[in-house]
């Protein structure tokens, strides 16, 4: 590699890295809103916080990848406009085709490191967030609660609770416990509980029983009354979609035996997973022919259809996914319709500073 290139690849390094991280710290933050309640209300710690978000970067990053390149690019080139640089290569012999060299070398890089989290990390990434969400769900079943909301898929229960504390305990408790001999449940009240092991322990607590025209047939007390309500802290929930943690192979497996109506979504995955690596390519081209050789008057133009670019890519990829999800419009359509248009849109320009030069 070609000492210019070299310094090209080290300058853009820094504002790529900066520009992907503030991408995926965005990302990350619509997931810890999601989990607010959860860190806030009822205590879950910090390290386990950052455990499940861990898990979230990979798939995350295959996103905010191909953005942080083009911000990133489009910064470098902008300031080697600003301090002359960009002349300097011109001046030595290089042209945009040998400018766009080691940024299509980038570009095609970061595509098959893309693939490469499709295809291995992120299945991973998503087994172990699974089996972190039951660990935690296990030993912190208090996740799962809602406050003055009854609860009825519980396995032979139903449970009311008045307030749920962030120190695993809670208060104002109701038990309805569901008994196939007898018509009317028997009733376990508790002023205080708290959790062990999948179990809600009422502390002091009163039960009531009735015959079967609705009678109260019997009352007492506990002093300590463990309720098991394994069945219901099974899992915490992860605000994820299987589909997009599965690799493409997976994909084509899931496939078989399924129906037409049933295989579409599998189709439009695929192409998500093919079509999403292959724009950082794009992107990081576009990213230079935006930014290089534009003078201060330029300059923001360059910037404005930088963003507007972003802006309109995404959109029209998650709306293209959704039609074509539901069959409104043809998959290759639907997925690919933006890096078409982002190909297109990057050749133009490339036509154009060829003739004109840097």
């Amino acid at each position: 590699m070609k000492i210019i290139d070299s310094y090209i690849l080290k300058e853009c390094r820094g504002p790529i890295i900066l520009s992907v991280s503030i991408f995926t710290f965005i990302f990350l933050l619509d997931i810890i809103v999601a989990m607010m309640e959860n860190i806030i209300v009822k205590g879950i710690s910090v390290f386990d916080v950052a455990r499940i978000l861990s898990f979230y970067v990979p798939p995350i990053l295959t996103q905010t990848i191909p953005l942080g390149l083009f911000v990133g690019i489009m910064i470098t080139f902008s300031k080697f406009t600003r301090s002359s640089e960009a002349i300097a290569m011109n001046s030595i012999g290089m042209d945009i085709r040998a400018i766009l060299k080691p940024i299509l070398t980038l570009g095609i890089a970061s595509m098959f490191f893309i693939l490469f989290l499709q295809e291995s990390i992120i299945p991973r990434s998503y087994i172990k967030l699974q089996y972190l969400a039951s660990k935690i769900a296990y030993e912190n079943p208090v996740f799962q609660l809602k406050e003055r909301t009854f609860m009825n898929n519980l396995e032979g229960y139903s449970l009311y609770i008045d307030k749920v504390g962030r120190d695993k305990h809670a208060s104002g408790i109701l038990i309805f416990e569901n008994d196939e001999k007898t018509i009317f449940p028997i009733v376990l009240v508790g002023h205080q509980a708290y959790w062990r092991d999948s179990s809600i322990i009422l502390e002091r607590a009163n039960f009531i029983s009735f015959d079967e025209k609705g009678v109260r047939k019997l009352t007492g007390s506990f002093e300590d009354k463990r309720v098991e309500l394994q069945a219901y802290f099974s899992d915490l929930q992860i605000k994820v979609k299987e589909i997009e943690m599965m690799s493409i192979g997976t994909l084509l497996r899931e496939m078989k035996g399924k129906s037409k109506e049933e295989k579409l979504i599998y189709k439009v995955e695929i192409n998500r997973k093919l079509a999403l690596p292959f724009s950082s390519v794009m992107l990081s081209v576009l990213g230079v022919l935006l930014s290089i050789g534009h003078q201060r008057s330029g300059k923001r133009a360059g910037i404005l259809v930088g963003i507007l670019t972003i802006f309109f890519y995404i959109c029209l990829l998650n709306v293209g996914i959704v039609l074509a999800n539901v069959g409104k419009i043809p998959i290759l359509l639907g997925v690919w319709l933006p890096n078409v248009l982002l190909a297109a849109l990057t050749y133009r320009l490339y036509i154009v500073k060829k003739r004109r030069g840097i």
